[in-house]
């Protein structure tokens, strides 16, 4: 009998520890997630060229339409670039003239086309395939367990912005549909 009271602690230890690991496991892959996509959304613009768009500015303007968890880590990696970059946060303050990368939560084609608009020449980068489909140029997915940029080639295009193949070698590329 006291062989069967001294499992039951030890079984309850171990199922303790499991679901500890676990759910700081799903924290980590999370924080990662979110450092992974802020760090591809600062290293978009140096993938980038806006030459044949006519913009001109001293700096690398990132802004972004909402405040969540990407968007204040992207604001403190600019943050640390202020000699060649700038963050704006376009609920916040009046938007500023030019966005090279636009980060939005939004997948409303309405609203995405809205930001075209604004902004024509920006990199409107978002989350998922209805993004991209919807207007976006660049996504957020996940392959194979991984963060991965969906880019469309063609919504990029219409912003006269190039991308560099290093961009487009660790990119899917979303073909578009044409009926």
């Amino acid at each position: 009998m006291k062989m069967g009271l001294k499992f039951k602690p030890t079984l309850a230890s171990i199922l303790l520890l499991c679901g500890l690991y676990s759910f700081s496991q799903a924290a980590i892959a999370k924080v990662d997630d979110v450092d992974l996509k802020a760090v591809y959304l600062f290293r978009f613009a140096l993938l980038a060229d806006w030459q044949n768009t006519g913009i001109n500015s001293e700096y690398l303007e990132y802004c972004a339409t909402d405040v969540d968890d990407i968007s204040l880590r992207l604001e403190a990696i600019v943050a640390s670039k202020a000699q060649m970059a700038r963050f704006f946060l376009l609920s916040e303050a009046a938007p500023p003239q030019v966005c090279h990368i636009l980060y939005t939560k939004q997948t409303d084609a309405q609203k995405i086309e809205q930001l075209r608009q604004q902004f024509p020449h920006a990199l409107l980068v978002g989350e998922g395939v209805d993004f991209v489909a919807n207007g976006g140029m660049i996504a957020f997915v996940k392959v194979r367990n991984r963060i991965r940029p969906l880019v469309s080639r063609a919504n990029v295009e219409q912003s006269q912005v190039l991308l560099r193949s290093q961009l487009l070698e660790v990119s899917e590329i979303y073909e578009d549909k044409i009926s």
